[in-house]
């Protein structure tokens, strides 16, 4: 039943290229204390190898056990994915399709990194129990919303580089997966959506510098995550995740989220093709209320359409915290 599909690492294709690449930041005594000193402290983002080990996860959380314990739940996923560029060349809802859960793990397992399938971003309460995974010791219990979500999928599929609003802790239960993460001080060398500024719009599979020439300007923390790491990023880190193998992994974000004065700084700097953008869409997506097409992963809304929630609301993310969608 299982085939492991290994992916090609993106680290090397930036090294080839001349970037700046360095090793993720390791902690070599990784306990919850560590973690929330890790926190506290805005030091960075940080892999913290074999911390989830001992969640009833890392055992109920396997393809087989998967199979045995939910075959039968339907379940809606992303099937049939395309395997190259940035943006989805038709709109996410025509990749989705409902099957009971053996069929998609069957899948998961057997289709070609060409072809991914993707059950994502899928509430974790919606499909495991609570027992399954524990949180709380990292986060100490923070006062802001929270939110849990799984990715189940097969070898070759891509969150490309993107950054969130909040804190976020991405565990890796089984299989493998490659990580590339930029700081946030970074955001204008990426080259983010003239109209979204989380979303880049370089695959760092293939980085053009000719088109991108900036990208020599950042820096590059990568590596592959493990079965039972966790890896802390904080919050607008952008950070592009590609599976190596079917994979099945977890993630928590938690904490205050950004603000928008850190998003019109980073508008602000980035000159009038942004602006222009932010103003078009402030009108057809605010103003009209005209449908926003959802071609990026998991579509977050555009900057004009978030500072007219910020002016309309007094809320620059209302449609983008996971907690409240």
């Amino acid at each position: 039943m299982l085939s492991l599909h290994l992916q090609a690492d993106p680290a090397d294709v930036l090294r080839e290229a001349g970037l700046d690449v360095r090793p993720l930041p390791r902690h070599h005594h990784p306990t919850p204390a560590a973690v929330r000193q890790a926190v506290a402290g805005r030091s960075g983002p940080m892999l913290f190898p074999g911390l989830a080990d001992s969640w009833p996860a890392r055992t109920r959380w396997t393809p087989e056990n998967l199979v045995r314990s939910y075959g039968g739940r339907q379940v809606t996923a992303l099937m049939d994915l395309p395997s190259s560029g940035v943006l989805f060349p038709q709109d996410q809802k025509n990749y989705q399709r409902a099957l009971p859960f053996a069929e998609f793990v069957d899948t998961m397992l057997t289709t070609s990194p060409d072809s991914p399938c993707y059950l994502a971003y899928t509430r974790a309460a919606e499909l495991f129990p609570a027992t399954d995974y524990d949180f709380e010791p990292l986060t100490g219990g923070p006062p802001h919303g929270t939110d849990t979500r799984v990715w189940i999928g097969s070898a070759g599929t891509r969150s490309m580089l993107h950054s969130d609003l909040k804190d976020n802790f991405f565990c890796q239960i089984w299989g493998e997966k490659h990580v590339v993460l930029v700081p946030w001080k970074h955001a204008r060398d990426v080259y983010p959506f003239p109209g979204n500024l989380v979303n880049s719009q370089v695959d760092l599979a293939y980085p053009d510098l000719g088109r991108f020439p900036r990208l020599r300007r950042a820096v590059f923390y990568a590596g592959t995550v493990q079965p039972g790491d966790v890896l802390f990023l904080p919050r607008g880190c952008w950070h592009d995740i590609r599976s190596r193998t079917p994979s099945v992994s977890v993630n928590h974000w938690f904490g205050p989220p950004m603000t928008a004065a850190d998003y019109a700084s980073l508008l602000l700097r980035s000159g009038p093709r942004y602006w222009a953008a932010t103003a078009r869409d402030f009108v057809a997506h605010g103003l009209l209320r005209r449908r926003e097409q959802t071609t990026f992963f998991f579509s977050p809304p555009s900057t004009g359409k978030r500072l007219f929630d910020l002016l309309r609301w007094g809320d620059f993310s209302r449609d983008n915290d996971p907690a409240t969608d």
